[in-house]
This record gives C-alpha cells, structure tokens and sequence, in this order.
C-alpha cells in the first residue's frame, strides 16, 4: 500500500539536491513550524504534571484532607488512566485527523487540569487525576510519529534533543510559576492547576489549526515545499502518512525483539520518575529548607536538565546514540548515591545530588531517535508507541508507591529502588544497541553476497513511501 506522499510526488515531479538552497529554505521553515509546538506543548506537559508536587507544599493535603498513602495513589492514578486511554488513543489516531484529534485532546486536557481546583477531597481529586492521565496518554505518540515523518534520520537526534529540552523547561518554569503564585497569601494551589489548565487550553486551540502530521497536511507549505520535504525523509524508508490498520505489521512488531526491551526499558526508567514527579519538592524541602526555598530550588534542576541534554547530544554526536544515553544514566546513579550515602547535615551536597540524579529521563530521548529512525511501517511504529506508552505508564504508577510515609523524610527505600532501577535501565538501553549492530552486521554479509551474485536491492524510489517494515526492507539500516 502507498501512502498520501507517494500520490503527491506522483503529480510533482521536482530535482531535487538535499543540500540546494530551496531544500535548506523547506528545513527552516519546518523547524519554525513545527519545534516550538512540540516543545511548548511537552514544557505545559511537564508543568501540568509536576503542578501535584507543588500543590502539596502549598497545602493540598491539608486542604483536601489527604494522607500520606492517598497522596501516594494521586500520583499514581494519572497512569491508571494512561492504561484506560492508551488502546483508544491509539485506534483513534489511525482513523481520525492527527491535527485535529491531538488539538480537541489538548483543549480537554487543560479543562481537566483546571478542574483540580474545584476538588476538596481524595475521591474527586482521583477522577481528575484518572481523567487526565486518559487524555494526556496519546503526546508522545503523537509527537514521535510527526517528528519521524518531518525529518531524517541524521535530522532527528538533535530535533528530539532539542524537543527533551522541554523536560527541563517544565521543571524550570513550573516551579518559576509556583514560587510566583505562592506569594500570594490565598488560594495559592488552586490558582496554580488554573492557570495551567488555561494555558494548556490555549496551547490546544492553536494545535487544532496549526499542527501539521506530516508534509502532506501542511496547509503553510505550497505543493512543490511539500514535495521538497517529502524528498528530504525519503532516506528514512519509514513511509510518511497512512492511517490504515495492517494486521501483518502488527504481528511483526510482537516478533521484533525491540519491542519488549523498549517497553521494559521504559518500565524501568519510569520507576524512578513516578516518584521524583510527585515527591520531588518534598525530597528537596527533607534536606532542611524551607517551602519558598524548595519551590525556588526546583528550578535548577529543570536548567541542569537543559544542559545535560546538550551534554548528551554532544556524546552521542562523537560517538553514538547508545552511548549518548547511558551518559546520563551514569550521572543518575552517582547522583542517587550521594542523597544517601552523604551525612544527612550535608544538605547542600545532597542537594547536588539530587539534581544529577534526575538526569537519568535523557536517556529515554535517545529510545525515541531509535524508534523514530528504526521502525518502519505505519501499524508497527504505533504498536512501538503503544508498547512505549505502556511500559512508560506502568513505570509512573509503580514509581510513586515506592514512597512510603513511614520512610519520610529521606525514604532510603525509595532510593535505594531507584539507583537499582537506574542501573537495570543501562543494560536494557545497551541491549538495543548492541541488537541494531548485530542486524547491520547480518545485513552488511548479506550484501556482500548478494554484490557476489549480482542481486544486491536498492531502495526504488517509490518504496521509500511505501507502507513496508523495517524487516521488509533488504537495505534498511538500523541506528546505532
């Protein structure tokens, strides 16, 4: 089966040179088109989701009369509801428009954020929660299938580098917005889930009339821009836009090997970051500082996570992906140690630890340039963004219940499940890239004999676009 692309191209016959002047002009204008929609609705993300943490030195619990194990299950029922929306979202994203459905999902999603200061107990603060996490669960889905047909391979590592900014941009701006909010002397926790409901509301509308899936839905590309820009991913051999269920890719996707390392790997990383997203303010404020102290220190290490994706993205850049990503997860572990093994007097250096610590959520950006550059094949890539979703969701749930209140305030046990998990994240991030290498060193014999026999397949230009595999294709090349 063909995809939209192949029909558009079919009727624009263009030369085309990657490295021509129009070509440069098309790759300017997608990236001002399309990065800061991805990076401003994933900074909102992480600010709605990290609003709980602050809502709890604010007085939330109080206010709502939570104890420390119902504190515990709001954090986790967020990814309940990621496992109730995970297999709507995406059956739904293969049947309705990508732009419209991730605007409407948006818009929805800040009602529900805005809904949480409205809510005075456990009961109702658990169906925004759950509601929330129903919604919100189809954006990284979203976000790797428009980041995989917009750019190449070479392209994509550094556009998800800078996309993983935004993880740094949330904790900063989120906890800059909390210590502004927090000055007033009222309704401080309430006036915060609004504002970011409104926000994310606003961010919503504008996805539903600006966002664009791929170059074939972009309404501010003329017809030869489009066909630039579908010449540019041709390389990819990932096919660009077809929004029809193959059977055949699904049972493939659950041969592939990948797949599962994918969906533990994110298990594994999102055990500690369940946690340290509703009980890291209160981590901080347990090293001795006060509530406006801990609201102003959880900005650093939303900026060390800025740099530490330009750190990494520079490891990868002379070395490779798979490196790349266990650079921080290194940074991670040393981090996790000095919390718990420092003198608990030793505040500030426990501080520092803290912030190395939550660097470990940058490897995952280097899973997403694997799956974006390495899956093929319209069904199968949404069943590796199922799997990446799920395990994602599984991990967070988990992750807030390793905080016990009989632990507080250094809860020892939870740190010590992190560094374990940290660790087990490293072996399953090396297992990929250790199983693209040995395909492309099955595949580089192969073509050896096939040169010897004259029947070595090169990529048609058609089949670029087609709607075939990663396995399907003789001359694929994984990411290293």
């Amino acid at each position: 089966m063909q995809d939209k692309a192949t029909a558009l191209l079919m009727n624009h016959t263009i030369e085309f040179s990657p490295s021509s002047l129009e070509a440069k002009r098309v790759l300017r204008k997608i990236d001002l088109r399309i990065m800061p929609l991805v990076i401003i609705i994933y900074t909102i993300m992480l600010m709605d989701k990290n609003a709980l943490s602050f809502a709890a030195i604010m007085g939330i619990r109080d206010d709502a009369n939570l104890t420390g194990s119902q504190y515990s299950w709001l954090g986790s029922l967020v990814y309940f509801g990621y496992l109730f929306g995970e297999i709507p979202a995406a059956f739904l994203m293969q049947r309705l428009p990508l732009r419209q459905y991730f605007g409407c999902m948006s818009m929805l999603w800040g009602v529900v954020v805005a809904m949480h200061a409205l809510c005075r107990d456990f009961k109702s603060l658990a169906a925004c929660r759950f509601f929330l996490g129903a919604i919100e669960v189809c954006t990284a889905p979203v976000v790797i299938m428009i980041l995989g047909a917009w750019y190449t391979r070479d392209e994509q590592i550094k556009r998800v580098a800078v996309w993983y900014t935004s993880s740094g941009m949330g904790n900063f701006f989120g906890a800059f917005f909390a210590w502004c909010i927090y000055q007033a002397n009222a309704f401080r926790w309430e006036a915060l889930f609004i504002f970011y409901g409104c926000l994310t509301l606003a961010i919503g509308f504008v996805l539903f009339f600006t966002l664009a899936a791929s170059p074939t839905d972009a309404l501010w590309l003329t017809d030869k821009e489009k066909a630039i820009a579908l010449e540019r991913v041709r390389i990819n051999n990932t096919g660009t836009e077809i929004w029809k269920f193959n059977m055949a890719q699904l049972k493939e996707a659950f041969m592939d090997i990948r797949l599962y390392l994918i969906f533990m790997l994110l298990v594994s990383s999102g055990i500690p970051n369940g946690g340290i997203t509703v009980f890291g303010p209160t981590i901080i404020a347990g090293f001795g500082y006060s509530t406006e102290q801990t609201i102003l220190l959880s900005m650093a290490p939303g900026a060390a996570g800025i740099v530490g994706v330009g750190a990494a993205w520079l490891v990868a850049k002379y070395t490779n992906r798979t490196i790349g990503g266990l650079f921080p997860l290194v940074l991670s572990c040393i981090g996790v140690v000095m919390m718990f093994a420092l003198p608990v007097q030793d505040y500030a250096e426990r501080y520092g630890g803290y912030i190395l610590t939550l660097q470990f959520p940058i490897s995952v950006l280097f899973v997403v340039t694997f799956m974006t550059a390495g899956v093929a094949g319209s069904t199968k890539k949404i069943a590796f963004g199922a799997a990446y979703q799920m395990g994602y969701t599984v991990g967070n749930l988990i992750g807030p219940q390793t905080y016990r209140s009989s632990d507080a305030p250094n809860y020892y046990t939870a740190k010590y499940t992190m560094l374990a998990f940290i660790i087990f994240t490293m072996f399953l991030l090396g297992g990929i890239g250790l199983t693209h290498w040995h395909w492309n060193k099955q595949r580089a014999q192969q073509d050896t004999i096939d040169v010897q026999d004259n029947t070595l397949h090169n990529i048609s230009g058609i089949e670029g676009f087609d709607d075939v595999t990663d396995f399907q294709q003789k001359a694929f090349k994984y990411p290293l």
